[in-house]
């Protein structure tokens, strides 16, 4: 009986898996038998040129400069102090047991040898390259749906996978594939093949929390043993290990460390069927306590201990700098890109000022930072912060996690983290001013406001409301919710959105009129918020963040050049800029970040506090005229993280930072004026007269004159007034009735429409294992 609704001409989707498995066959045995019958560099350039218009023939040189490139060690450096100097060395990527190569199969115990041959490649000193049959054999298997799969790649053709072509699954990248490892054949002996190939293979992570490249430091990494002394049921783990790493990489837990051993027991019957081992061996084997003799962090003691979250930071990014240059059809995948920069022979020369990275990090070790248990765990709270000189966006020093050894997790450069309303500048006032909606004097009446999707009303801190028309920097400087969101309604969530993606910030499609107040989907990383903040201390010019000034190969060729390739970009007007600098000024003088601004009296920072709600989040980011200085604290689980922390380790890496570099972070430097000023824009001004600003020890605010909207205010900039008087009991600043706390106004449940119920957003929305944000506003 034919099913409703189905349609009895549309073929099922099996055929087109078949015809598509057709067609592959058909196209790997016609290379097959052009390339074998005829075996001639005119046939294989044919093919090429046919299936890869953009790919070179390559020689014996190539292969050699490709296949044995990888072997000499790269260097990062600190910053020059003066630009002059030669620059001191962080220390090499990789330590040289971790870079170690073997140079012959003599090197490698014979275990490891049979094992690879059993599980990859039983006829490798057979073929010339490719094995047809293996070939067709797989492509009958993917046709007949068959659940085992013994795969038709030898191991020369895996060689030229991970060394030579990109990842992608093509019919182009399965020719290239085969005519590069017949070529190969003739130029290397099955040794050399055999080698290259074990010193390219990709391992993952080791004990040591490095990646680890190649067969010497897969036995270091994870059984801290010489490669030539590899146990047999080592050997088989590490063989086994090679098609899917991370799935079977046994510091990642319990899971893949059953997948493993499952894998490994696959691979000793394997190595029994062909006979290379005995029934007693293959028994002692299953036997052998493979967990017992993995490797531990404390065998590790080397110089990247030192700089590990340097070193990781420096990988990623120069990795991401290469794979962005090759943009050809060959790109590569991370990894390989990784390996470059590991045992490339480069010079990395980053924007890490080493004085300021040193003191700012051990500034930081008499916070106390208080751990919980979370999921069965002793779990402990983390800050990440990031350092930005605002004119040319160079990352100056850094804050990634309290210890490596217990926790690789980088809190600066990768963690993204919901910023609660530390969002408010930069998706509702900025633009909002940027746009002529408001001015720092526009008056918004605060009080109760549907949400988008009519399912409650957004709230301040403990659901009071002013009831009454405040100015848009008093609404800033204690950090209200309903003056935020009234503006971005006006500004418009395309549109607000739209200053962000210039500056690379990307967002959801589901992040609606919450997001200012906070509640994105995937929130973003304290490099990202930093540099956005640098980019209105700098007059509203965005520099890209980036750690790498530049990048040398080893030959004293100059491959990158960031400045060469990165230009600023204006997001923000000089004049909105300068009115946003001195609106959020007001928030650490007597606002929510007003025990920032006691505690840095001489210097004029500007700044905004953030806070989710439950407090899982909690952020300042704030700016002198010279840098810019990013602080998040939390759990990297859902969890209630320390109400002061944050802002305590903000004060302690900013002193940290003006002691290391006095001239870099001056006191009393101002804000170049950009002159114009900023005309007074009606919001709200036709419903209710403003109150004054409350000035503490100062003036009243400005007064927006009679004809509101059309005449400008002689005096647009608001009057900061002197620092205000001590805080009341717990550290801050006057908090009026109605007004953000430091817990920050907290939003009821029943979210608005685009931001998921009660403001919190679907599992899976940053690196938090599934945690979503909670967001609330302060």
């Amino acid at each position: 009986m034919q099913n409703v609704g189905s349609n009895p001409n549309k073929p099922k989707s099996g055929s087109k898996k078949i015809s598509k498995w057709v067609l592959q066959g058909l196209f790997i045995c016609f290379v097959i038998v052009l390339v074998v019958a005829v075996g001639t560099v005119g046939v294989g350039a044919g093919i090429v040129s046919a299936y890869a218009k953009d790919e070179k023939i390559r020689g014996e040189e190539d292969y050699q400069k490709e296949l044995e490139g990888w072997s000499q060690t790269s260097y990062a450096y600190f910053r020059s102090p003066d630009g002059k100097k030669q620059p001191e060395k962080i220390g090499e990527m990789v330590s040289p047991e971790d870079r170690r190569l073997i140079r012959d199969l003599d090197e490698v115990s014979p275990y490891l040898v049979e094992a690879f041959l059993s599980v990859e490649d039983r006829e490798f000193y057979q073929h010339k390259g490719i094995n047809p049959q293996s070939l067709l054999r797989a492509a009958f298997q993917e046709f007949t749906g068959s659940e085992v799969s013994t795969g038709g790649s030898t191991i020369t053709q895996q060689l030229v996978k991970r060394v030579l072509l990109t990842p992608k699954q093509t019919y182009e990248r399965k020719a290239l594939e085969i005519i590069n490892a017949i070529r190969i054949e003739k130029f290397y002996s099955k040794e050399q093949i055999f080698v290259a190939y074990m010193n390219n293979v990709y391992f993952g992570v080791g004990a040591h929390n490095k990646h680890m490249y190649g067969v010497a430091a897969a036995a270091r990494g994870l059984f801290n043993t010489d490669v030539k002394k590899l146990d047999l049921a080592q050997a088989a783990y590490i063989a086994g290990m090679v098609q899917r790493p991370n799935a079977y990489n046994p510091f990642e837990g319990e899971k893949q460390l059953k997948l493993g051993l499952e894998r490994m027991k696959l691979v000793l019957d394997q190595m029994l069927v062909n006979k290379k081992i005995t029934q007693q061996q293959y028994n002692e084997a299953i036997k052998f306590d493979i967990k017992g003799s993995l490797a531990k962090k404390s065998d590790f003691k080397n110089a990247f201990e030192k700089y590990p979250f340097i070193i990781r930071a420096v990988e990623r990014e120069a990795a991401e700098i290469l794979q962005e240059k090759d943009k050809g059809k060959n790109k590569k995948s991370l990894d390989e890109y990784r390996k470059q920069v590991n045992q490339g022979g480069l010079h990395i020369y980053t924007t890490i000022d080493e004085e300021l990275y040193n003191k700012m990090n051990k500034s930081v070790e008499g916070l106390y930072f208080p751990s919980k248990k979370i999921r069965g765990k002793k779990r402990t709270e983390q800050i990440g912060a990031v350092l930005i000189e605002n004119k040319t966006g160079a990352v100056l020093s850094f804050y990634a996690g309290t210890d490596f050894d217990k926790n690789q997790q980088d809190h600066a450069f990768v963690a993204t983290n919901q910023p609660g309303s530390a969002m408010k500048p930069l998706l509702g006032y900025g633009p909002a001013l940027n746009e002529g909606i408001i001015s720092p004097d526009s008056t918004i009446i605060d009080e109760p406001i549907q949400k988008a999707d009519g399912s409650g009303t957004y709230k301040n801190s403990g659901g009071k409301y002013k009831n009454g028309p405040v100015t848009a920097t008093h609404a800033l400087k204690y950090s209200y919710n309903i003056p935020a969101v009234k503006i971005f309604r006006k500004v418009g969530i395309e549109r607000g959105f739209s200053y962000l993606e210039k500056m690379g910030m990307k967002h959801h499609p589901r992040d609606g009129e919450a997001s200012v107040l906070g509640g994105l989907t995937n929130g973003y990383t304290v490099e990202q918020m930093t540099a956005a903040y640098a980019m209105i201390a700098n007059q509203g010019k965005y520099n890209k963040p980036h750690l790498i000034e530049k990048i040398v190969d080893s030959q004293g060729n100059e491959i990158y050049n960031y400045h060469k390739e990165n230009k600023p970009i204006q997001i923000f007007t000089p004049q909105t800029s300068y009115a946003l600098t001195k609106m959020m000024e007001q928030v650490v003088r007597g606002g929510t970040g007003d025990v920032i601004g006691k505690a840095t009296s001489g210097y004029n920072v500007a700044g905004k506090t953030g806070t989710t709600s439950n407090e899982w989040d909690l952020w300042f980011v704030g700016y002198t005229p010279e840098v810019s200085l990013g602080v998040w604290s939390g759990y990297d689980y859902n969890a209630k993280g320390s109400k002061y922390l944050a802002k305590n380790a903000w004060i302690k890496l900013f002193k940290a930072a003006a002691a290391a570099n006095p001239k870099l972070i001056p006191r009393g430097s101002d804000y170049p004026n950009p002159g114009g000023g900023i005309s007074t824009k009606c919001f709200e001004c036709n419903r209710v007269k403003p109150d004054p600003e409350p000035q503490p020890g100062g003036n009243p605010g400005t007064n927006p004159g009679p004809n509101p909207g059309t005449n400008p205010n002689p005096n647009p900039w608001p009057n900061p007034g002197p620092n205000p008087g001590p805080n009341p009991p717990g550290g801050e600043g006057p908090n009026p009735p109605g007004d953000g706390d430091d817990g920050g106004g907290q939003n009821p449940p029943g979210g608005d429409e685009d931001n998921g119920g009660g403001g919190q957003n679907p599992p899976g929305g940053n690196d938090r294992d599934g945690r979503g944000g909670i967001f609330s506003s302060q």
